[in-house]
């Protein structure tokens, strides 16, 4: 059944489970092998693109909102409720002239866990093997295989693997 439904969607080969809410304009790229958990919320907006590759998965209850663009490489796993966001959704300009970005592409590398109700924000890359702990708020890159927790994301180990 979750196969049918991507299929009646146009995503061969992947995997939406009950509950899942896509909207937006943006380009939906799931490949096969992809999983969109029980009611993830996500959001594509124009011009934008989502890419989920095999063995990706979008977790449970997750709330995805992608501006620029979003992609979860080979086996990254996104436990529930999780908020990713490349994008504030405003725009601010300082005293001195200057302007805020208000969007940014994020990328999770392959094999990345991210624990639940941790925060991913906009320009984000996150290296290969790496751990989000749990509660984590991450907004600033993480290096591959750095397992990093608190609010803002520090550093706390190395990971060898995880299973």
């Amino acid at each position: 059944m979750n196969r049918l439904r991507a299929s009646a969607r146009g995503h061969h080969g992947a995997k939406l489970q009950p509950g899942v809410t896509m909207r937006g304009v943006g380009t939906y790229d799931l490949h096969r092998g992809a999983i969109i958990r029980r009611q993830a919320r996500i959001h594509v907006g124009s011009g934008a693109r989502l890419t989920v590759m095999r063995g990706a998965a979008v977790g449970t209850r997750n709330t995805i909102n992608v501006e620029a663009g979003l992609t979860l490489h080979e086996g990254a796993e996104l436990s529930w409720d999780v908020e990713i966001m490349d994008t504030d959704f405003h725009d601010i300009e300082y005293e001195d002239g200057r302007r805020h970005v208000r969007s940014a592409p994020i990328s999770i590398g392959r094999h990345v866990l991210v624990g639940a109700r941790a925060v991913i924000l906009k320009g984000v890359t996150i290296g290969d093997g790496a751990i989000i702990a749990a509660g984590a708020v991450v907004t600033r890159d993480v290096e591959p295989g750095a397992i990093v927790a608190g609010n803002p994301a520090r550093p706390v180990g190395r990971a060898a693997s995880w299973r």
